[in-house]
């Protein structure tokens, strides 16, 4: 009875507490806005520009720090670099000075130096978004990167007037700041008074950084706490609501296209269009994987795209923006760069606040990087675009054929040496001619695949490259070509469906006989041809396999020659980010049995025992 008196007792306490704590809790102000960070890089060379402009930088570089009314005293940098220097700015260039008296129209007992300056300053942000440099340190040497023994009145007073010329040296972070603001309004899905849209009222700069490849800004701003709410179940959505879906991912293939292609168009760097292709083609296959899931209940497909793709894209435009050259353009990559980092970081902090990567904010993102452009930055169109194929090197498959590899002649045909098997001029449209809709007969099944045979082989002459693959590949990718004409479509462009002859697709809208996924290679064929010209669908499937045998297939084919055809059909199928697939015990079982599909018929054709297997017809059916 005392211990249970006793428990009482304490559980009435405990209720009071309880209650005191309740009502502190609802006198308490509401929980903090949550401060989402991300940064404005701003490459040296950018700064370096708004120096010379600052210093009025005359013919052949100069830069006058210093200059007496009467021409007899000056301090002349030349050339100027910045770098950091332990968390300070560092501008160094060669530097010249002169003192002395005027009299009589003349300078008197001059004295002149020239040698080496480095002026180290502190590099500070302020709330009108202006960079300045503070805390300015100039050291003189000499031609040998000693300490100079220039006379001490004078630089006394060379010193005073340039450190005091570079603390009015201002470089305005507003412009870009309000690009960011304006484009990061575009991406809210709520009101005006939604969490995005009055976390744009709270940015601010938070300090800056000295780094290796320029300043860093720092800029945060305040997302208030959203309020939770049950998701409620999602009506299915109508025919209308489906198609605005689908040309919601259109309209961010777009986007990709237009980025990739600026940015490729600004960066000759082999390496760094190699990366974009891959950027490119797994954006595209992600979007295509998406359409085929369909719409999802809360799921923005968009914004999972872009969170996929933004780091890899942040690492080429990054890469892009630091060249030598244009200042101007450096900074709108910066600023894109900046809101690119500020939609992520948003999105990683609070999912629930309220963004959108909407149309109008694509097209915002997208004009950064090049606000002359006068058509639709989002644009789809199945045309072929010359300016992707020059930036990545593909040929059209209608194209004349690439230079052919040099060989010793195995016949003679009338004067001239003729390469054994080497196609006719007119081979390539007659075939497309005679392939025109055939759906064979019975009867018809061996002078099919004759003369499909014999278009997969012209196809590989035509396409090889030998500027970049050696000789031992040229045998690989020819049997290459007829194993993925066989994997993906049993060597058939068109099929019979309710009496009318039309091109094979796939639920993925591969089509043809090398199952080509038009969304995905949009822009590098003519889509049309894909489907209903079987010669131009297997010569796409050749250059498409060309194009990946020599940036992956042949690097696997180091160890093991025909590893370069099982990597190449690895991303063939499953995109530049699988090419490795065939080798990796994690791959599902299904992709892994796709593989060996391949890799069997792929050996069956390299030893000459395909056959009539390749049109997959049944024992009664296949021709003798």
């Amino acid at each position: 009875m005392a211990q249970r008196g006793k428990g009482s007792g304490f559980g009435r306490v405990g209720m009071w507490l309880v209650a005191i704590w309740l009502a502190m809790m609802a006198l308490a102000p509401p929980a903090s806005a949550g401060e989402v960070r991300f940064p404005l890089s701003i490459d040296y060379e950018i700064l370096r520009a708004a120096l010379r402009r600052h210093l009025r930088e005359q013919p052949g570089g100069a830069l006058t720090l210093w200059k007496t009314p009467d021409g007899c005293g000056s301090f002349v940098l030349r050339d100027p670099t910045l770098q950091p220097a332990d968390g300070r700015l560092k501008i160094s260039g060669r530097g010249s000075a002169q003192a002395g008296f005027h009299l009589l129209g003349w300078c008197w007992a001059s004295v002149s130096w020239d040698g080496y300056v480095d002026i180290v300053g502190r590099p500070e942000i302020g709330r009108d978004w202006q960079l300045r440099l503070r805390d300015l340190d100039t050291q003189l040497y000499d031609e040998r990167r000693q300490p100079s023994g220039i006379a001490s009145r004078v630089w006394e007073v060379a010193k005073g007037w340039a450190e005091s010329e570079l603390a009015k040296f201002t470089f305005d972070l507003g412009p870009p700041i309000e690009e960011v603001r304006a484009a990061l309004a575009l991406f809210t899905s709520s009101a005006p008074t939604g969490p995005l849209a009055t976390a744009l009222r709270t940015i601010r700069p938070t300090g800056l950084d000295v780094e290796p490849d320029g300043v860093k800004l720092g800029v945060a701003l305040d997302l208030p706490p959203a309020a939770a709410t049950p998701a409620a179940p999602e009506p299915a959505l109508t025919p209308a609501q489906l198609k605005r879906w689908q040309t919601t991912l259109d309209g961010w293939d777009g986007f990709l296209v237009f980025v990739v292609k600026d940015l490729g168009g600004a960066n000759l760097d082999p390496q760094v269009r190699s990366e974009l292709l891959d950027l490119l083609l797994t954006g595209r296959h992600d979007l295509v994987a998406v359409l085929g899931r369909g719409p999802e209940s809360g799921v923005d497909p968009v914004r999972q795209l872009f969170l996929s793709t933004w780091n890899r894209l942040r690492a080429v435009v990054r890469q892009t923006a630091t060249r030598p050259g244009d200042e101007s353009r450096a900074l709108r990559y910066a600023t894109f760069l900046a809101a690119g980092d500020a939609l992520a970081a948003i999105e990683a902090a609070a999912p629930a606040a309220g963004v959108e990567i909407s149309a109008d904010g694509l097209r915002r993102l997208a004009r950064m990087l090049d606000p002359a452009y006068a058509g639709d930055p989002l644009e789809y169109s199945e045309l072929s675009d010359a300016v992707l194929r020059q930036l990545f090197r593909f040929r059209d498959p209608d194209a004349p054929p690439r230079r052919p590899r040099r060989r010793a002649p195995s016949s003679w045909h009338w004067f001239m040496p003729r390469t054994a098997d080497a196609a006719e001029p007119d081979e390539w449209s007659e075939l497309a001619r005679r392939l025109d809709r055939w759906v064979p007969a019975e009867e018809e099944l061996t002078a099919y695949r004759q003369t499909v045979d014999r278009l997969l082989t012209v196809a590989a002459e035509r396409t090889m490259d030998p500027d970049a693959l050696d000789e031992r590949f040229d045998d690989l990718f020819r049997y290459l070509v007829k194993a993925v004409a066989w994997q993906e479509s049993c060597w058939r462009q068109f099929i019979r469906k309710g009496g009318t002859v039309t091109y094979l697709v796939s639920p993925t809208a591969d089509v043809g006989m090398m199952q080509i996924n038009v969304r995905i290679w949009r822009g590098f064929f003519n889509a049309e041809k894909l489907r209903w010209n079987a010669a131009y669908n297997v010569g796409a499937g050749a250059e498409i396999l060309v194009q990946l045998l020599i940036r992956y297939g042949a690097r696997e084919g180091k160890a093991r020659l025909e590893n370069a055809a099982r990597a190449s059909y690895s991303a063939y199928n499953g995109g530049p980010a699988r090419y490795s697939r065939y080798r990796s015990a994690r791959a599902p079982a299904a992709l892994r049995a796709i593989d060996q599909g391949f890799w069997e018929k792929y050996q069956a054709v390299a030893a000459g025992r395909a056959e009539h297997r390749v049109l997959c017809l049944a024992p009664r059916t296949a021709p003798s």
